[in-house]
């Protein structure tokens, strides 16, 4: 267990107390302090043992660096998107995000020449396409809320090494454009492929390198961390 005396002042002289680590976050703590939580911060007390237990357990992944590829999981849960069967699929912008009368066209040729954004399309029969992109990745989220289909494009090309923080790309809302949750690295793969996906599906021309796969939890993810 990692120590660190802190100084107290008392009168005209000092005298030493030593921090002590909490048993789940490693934040140094009053001896006290750990004392009357079992060992843990203040924090880390109120976060409920399953939930202390689920992070361990990602912490543990991804410094084996398990979180960078695909799970067994995932690579058996290959979803093939509605509008991939049908040749009469129309795409449009979402109409809560786009307020100008802009087109599927319009939009993405605008969005090639900018160094960070986001796309955010409805197909007819309902599932929507969300595009995270910056000057480096992008990221192509599927989702069929009427399947329950959330699902990310993987190809040879996306990421098995941790991204950067600075490069990182975020979820957001399709309605205001706010940030939600991080994506793991995985699912970042080059900005060009990105925009190659997006405008072939608008297209339906569905890319056949791409899986479609399903993915759960990603609140674990932080920047430049998953």
């Amino acid at each position: 267990m990692r120590e660190k005396p802190i100084l107290l002042g008392t009168g005209g002289c000092e005298m030493t107390e030593t921090k002590v680590e909490c048993n789940e976050c490693h934040a140094l703590v009053l001896p006290k302090i750990a004392a009357a939580n079992g060992g843990l911060c203040a924090q880390c007390v109120k976060i409920p043992e399953k939930l202390r237990q689920e992070r361990r357990e990602y912490d543990k992944a991804l410094s084996q660096g398990l979180l960078f590829v695909p799970s067994k999981n995932e690579l058996e849960s290959t979803q093939t998107p509605i509008e991939r069967a049908q040749n009469n699929v129309s795409w449009e912008l979402e109409p809560e995000f786009y307020k100008q009368q802009l087109s599927v066209m319009q939009v993405l040729k605008h969005a090639k020449s900018e160094a960070l954004g986001h796309i955010f399309l409805i197909s007819s029969l309902g599932s929507r396409l969300n595009v995270a992109f910056n000057g480096l990745y992008g990221v192509c989220e599927y989702q069929n809320e009427e399947n329950g289909f959330f699902c990310y494009a993987y190809t040879a090309d996306n990421l098995n090494s941790q991204v950067g923080d600075n490069a990182h790309l975020v979820q957001a809302c399709p309605c205001c454009g706010v940030g939600m949750l991080w994506y793991p690295t995985r699912f970042h793969l080059p900005r060009s492929i990105a925009f190659e996906i997006v405008e072939r599906v608008t297209g339906n021309d569905w890319p056949p390198y791409v899986k479609w796969l399903e993915y759960d939890d990603i609140s674990y993810t932080e920047p430049g961390r998953g």
